[in-house]
Order: structure tokens, then C-alpha cells, then sequence
């Protein structure tokens, strides 16, 4: 009916403005809670996502640190072996100098051997890197800093000109 009172040119009446008023506060709120739905539902898959890459994480740590225990004790017993046959073979070359005390020697040099590793390493460790982390990643804020910072002089002056 209003359709037919706007192709007659007369100028929709109260009633009409109240109607489509309300028809606006009604599509206002469905949006605001389809938004709502909607963002909930996010939220719930990003939950559900986050619970699922804990898990992930979990487990990759559990095998990661299994791994490096594993490791470990596999290198401390072929240690102990190489230590062992170190020693016997020492003993055998010099019977009488060791007295049967070959593998204390073989120990000490298998010790020598992993502190120097070790000092090689620290000092490796002490070292700047080459390249310098996140190199172009910096040059790109310090452009944005000079970029950003506000100029000393006001715009439209003479030594706006300059490079």
C-alpha cells in the first residue's frame, strides 16, 4: 500500500517512517547477532585449534625429550666402552709403567678431549654472527622511524626542498 501512495508523489506518512525505522532496528540487531554468532564461532575454532597444536606440541616434546635422553645414554655407554678398551689396550702396551690402572689415563684423555670440545664451542658461541639478525627487518623500522618522526620545520618551507 505505501508503494502505491509514493508512485502518486504524495510524501510517506508517519506510520511508513516508523515502519521502516523499526525494520532498520530489527536488520541492526540481526546483523549485531549474526556478528556475534558469527565471532563465536571463531572463537570456538580457535579454541579448538589451539587445544589441537598443545597437543601436537605435547607429544613432540614428549618424543623430544625421549629422543634426547636416548641419546644420551647411548653416547654415555659407548663412552664408557671406548674408555674400557682404551684402557685394556693401554695396559697391554705398557704393563709395568700402568699397573693395571689404564683406563684412569684413557678417562682423562676421553675428559681432555670433551672440555676442549666444549671451550671450542663456548667461545664459538661468545662470537657476533656474521650477519646480523633481522638486518633488513631494522633497516626497514629505522626508515619508518625517520619516516614517522615530525619535521622540525613547518611544511611549505624553504628546506622542505632539501633531500
Amino acid at each position: 500500500m505505501s508503494g502505491s501512495s509514493q508512485k502518486s508523489g504524495s510524501t510517506p506518512g508517519p506510520a511508513s517512517d516508523a515502519r521502516q525505522e523499526e525494520s532498520a532496528h530489527r536488520a541492526a540487531r540481526d546483523f549485531y547477532g549474526s556478528l556475534e554468532d558469527h565471532l563465536k564461532a571463531r572463537s570456538e575454532l580457535l579454541g579448538l585449534e589451539t587445544r589441537e597444536a598443545g597437543e601436537i606440541l605435547a607429544r613432540k616434546a614428549a618424543l623430544g625429550i625421549a629422543a634426547v635422553a636416548l641419546a644420551f645414554l647411548a653416547y654415555a655407554l659407548l663412552l664408557t666402552a671406548a674408555v674400557s678398551l682404551l684402557g685394556r689396550w693401554l695396559a697391554s702396551i705398557w704393563p709395568g709403567v700402568l699397573g693395571g690402572s689404564g683406563w684412569q689415563l684413557a678417562a682423562i684423555i676421553a675428559a681432555l678431549l670433551h672440555l676442549l670440545l666444549a671451550c671450542l664451542l663456548f667461545n664459538k658461541l661468545k662470537r657476533k654472527p656474521v650477519p646480523r639478525l633481522f638486518e633488513f627487518t631494522r633497516a626497514e623500522f629505522r626508515k619508518d622511524r625517520e619516516w614517522l618522526k615530525p619535521t622540525q620545520n613547518p611544511p611549505g618551507s624553504e628546506s622542505d626542498s632539501s633531500p
